[in-house]
C-alpha cells in the first residue's frame, strides 16, 4: 500500500472510499471489503489527517487511534492507496460540489465510490450521499452506499465505540472494533521503581489526542520485537510514586527482563481489572500487582 499524505497526488480509475475511519472498526471493514471486491480499479482510502486541535473531530474530541497508528492499520488490508488528506479551513470551507469535482472526480479519478449511509461532506457538512447519487452521471462514478452494520441492538459507530471506551467497556469496545484497542509508539525511560520491586515495566507516552479510557489496571498483550507478551497495563498518572501526575502508559510483560528502550511497542489493552489507586507503600503496591497479576493470567 501506498501512503500520501497531504493533497499533492492525482490517480485515475480509481475505487474509493471515503470518511474520518476513527477506529476502523467492523462497520469500516465492510466499506473497505466493498473496495477490495471491486475488480479492475486502483482501490483507495480516503480519509482526513487525525487533527490534533480538535478541528476534525469536533473540539476536545480524542480519537482511537493516531494518524500513524490508522497507517499500520490500514496497511493489512490490500489496498493500493490511504489517502490522508489535510484538514484545513480552506477544505471545511469548500462547498460540496466542488469538493465532487475537483477532488473525488480530479484528483482520485474515481470511476466508483463507497461510502457509509451517514458519509457528508462539504461546507457546512452539506454534502451527502443523495448529492453523490445526483452527480454520478455527468462525473461519471458508480455509488455504492452500505448500510450501517449492527451489533448488540446498535449501529456499530466511532462515536459508540469512544464512549464504551470512555467508560471503561473495553471487551465490547474491542469487538466492535474487530481488534484491541492499543497504544504504541517508542518505549521511553518512566521512573524506574518497577525494577526496584522486581517488576520491570516499560512506558509508553500516549499522544495528547489519543483517547484515554478511565485511569486504571487493565489486563494487555503486547506486541514487541516479534513477540506477544501477555501483562498488566496501568493507564494513569501513577499516584503511589509519581508526584507530577504526567499521563501514561506503563506495562509490566510477563517474562521480559531485557532492556529495550527505544525500541516500538504496541500494547493491546483486553479489559479492566480495576481502578487506579494510591498505596500507602511499595510493599502494598506489589502486593495488589501480585493479584492484578494473577486476573491477567487467567483472562482469555
Amino acid at each position: 500500500m501506498e501512503y500520501i499524505q497531504g493533497s499533492d497526488f492525482k490517480l485515475y480509475d480509481t475505487v474509493v472510499t471515503l470518511g474520518k475511519f476513527d477506529g476502523l472498526h467492523l462497520g469500516h471493514k465492510e466499506l473497505i471489503d466493498e473496495v477490495l471486491k471491486t475488480g479492475g480499479l486502483t482501490k483507495v482510502l480516503f480519509t482526513f489527517e487525525v487533527n490534533p486541535f480538535g478541528i476534525l473531530f469536533e473540539q476536545d474530541m480524542k480519537v482511537i487511534d493516531t494518524n500513524e497508528e490508522r497507517k499500520l492499520l490500514a496497511k493489512k488490508f490490500g489496498l493500493d492507496y490511504m489517502i490522508n488528506f489535510p484538514f484545513t479551513k480552506d477544505v471545511i470551507d469548500t462547498d460540496a460540489n466542488d469538493f465532487i469535482e475537483k477532488i473525488i472526480h480530479n484528483k482520485l479519478g474515481a470511476k466508483k465510490l463507497v461510502v457509509g449511509t451517514d458519509f457528508r461532506f462539504g461546507k457546512g457538512r452539506l454534502g451527502d450521499v443523495t448529492l453523490l447519487e445526483r452527480r454520478k452521471a455527468d462525473l461519471g462514478y458508480e455509488l455504492k452506499v452500505v448500510e450501517k452494520k449492527v451489533m448488540y441492538g446498535e449501529e456499530i459507530s466511532s462515536t459508540r465505540i469512544r464512549n464504551l471506551i470512555g467508560r471503561g467497556d473495553i471487551k465490547i469496545a474491542n469487538e466492535l472494533l474487530g481488534r484491541a484497542f492499543s497504544y504504541s509508539g517508542e518505549i521511553i525511560h518512566g521512573n524506574h521503581i518497577g525494577h526496584t520491586i522486581g517488576m520491570p515495566t516499560i512506558n509508553i507516552k500516549p499522544e495528547e489526542y489519543k483517547l484515554l479510557p478511565p485511569y486504571g489496571v487493565y489486563t494487555s498483550d503486547t506486541e514487541l520485537d516479534g513477540k506477544i507478551y501477555r501483562g498488566i497495563t496501568n493507564i494513569g498518572v501513577k499516584p503511589t510514586i509519581s508526584k507530577n501526575n504526567a499521563v501514561g502508559i506503563e506495562t509490566w510483560l510477563f517474562g521480559l527482563n531485557e532492556d529495550v528502550y527505544g525500541h516500538f511497542a504496541k500494547v493491546k489493552i483486553l479489559d479492566f481489572i480495576r481502578p487506579e489507586m494510591k498505596f500507602d507503600s511499595l510493599d502494598a503496591l506489589k502486593k495488589q500487582v501480585d493479584l492484578d497479576k494473577n486476573k491477567a493470567m487467567t483472562f482469555k
